[in-house]
């Protein structure tokens, strides 16, 4: 689960996480850069009684200036930068250690400094994290292989969906083959892939903004024409099915809000793979090589 803020929930328990942990979910996924995430969560985990979940979350770059537009990794991300920011989740998060722990970017470059991952297996050693993880840019999954190839992170995190299913063929081979654990995210294209967002809806939404409207819509169409009815009921259960019926995704993230659309995302867990024709008419016929995130500069 990817905690997001309510923005009318001041930094206490959240009433949508409890029922997450009482579902069953298992794992939190967070940002340190994101605004007030860390202190909701650790305020819900001291409120929990029941088994603790694992807990990720991801380094603060220096500059947000680095997302999107490639700079040395040491104008996003220093020895004393990493162990700040782990030091500043911890204590937010009430933890003593980081099950997971990402860069909140990466450039194939990197891969080649070693810098980041010293610092990251000297806070292992300490015991305040554990697996190692980056997190793939926008769809720019193929900028991870070589850090996996080498086996240099436990973890990768990366964009997959319905219409983002390109992974399937670069970077989950090579997860499976390196033994990494994966994380997928955006598996409802922010909420997009729920089918209930009108234009004002995808104006107002951050992420979202710079889409070109009429376009998803006509791709949501063809899905829908394709899929419902026939193979699932609705759009958000064939966006969550794809991503789970493929046995080398470890886990998802989903921004889960409400308590209710947590009740949604628990239900449509719960259903079974989707049909191996299906998943291939999905990879064949409605890939769509888009970047919503390139406005966001």
């Amino acid at each position: 689960m990817l905690i997001a803020r309510d923005p009318d929930l001041s930094y206490g328990v959240s009433p949508a996480l409890l029922r997450a942990l009482e579902g069953g979910v298992t794992m939190i996924d967070t940002a340190r850069i994101y605004p007030g995430s860390e202190d909701i969560i650790g305020a819900t985990l001291a409120a929990w009684r029941g088994t603790k979940p694992l807990v990720s979350s991801k380094i603060a770059p220096l500059s947000v200036d680095t997302f999107r537009h490639y700079a040395p990794i040491s104008c996003a991300f220093t020895p004393a930068s990493i162990r700040a920011s782990v030091e500043a989740s911890l204590k937010a998060l009430g933890v003593e250690r980081l099950d997971v722990v990402h860069l909140h970017q990466w450039f194939y470059l990197w891969s080649f400094e070693p810098d980041w991952r010293e610092t990251l297996l000297a806070l292992r050693a300490e015991g305040k994290i554990d697996q190692i993880a980056v997190s793939a840019q926008d769809h720019e999954h193929d900028a991870v292989l070589k850090v996996v190839e080498d086996a240099h992170v436990d973890v990768v995190q990366f964009i997959y969906n319905v219409f983002e299913s390109r992974p399937r063929v670069s970077l989950l081979p090579m997860t499976e083959r390196r033994g990494i654990g994966t994380i997928a995210r955006c598996v409802l294209d922010s909420g997009a892939l729920s089918g209930m967002m009108d234009e004002a809806a995808f104006k107002a939404h951050h992420f979202l903004s710079g889409t070109n409207v009429g376009e998803y819509h006509r791709r949501l169409e063809g899905l829908k024409r394709a899929f419902l009815d026939r193979a699932v009921d609705s759009l958000d259960e064939l966006a969550i099915r794809f991503v789970l019926s493929d046995r080398r995704v470890s886990t998802m993230t989903l921004g889960l809000v409400s308590v209710a659309e947590v009740e949604r995302a628990l239900a449509l867990v719960a259903l079974p793979p989707l049909d191996e024709a299906d998943i291939e008419a999905i990879c064949k016929n409605h890939v769509w090589t888009k970047n919503v995130y390139e406005r966001l500069v």
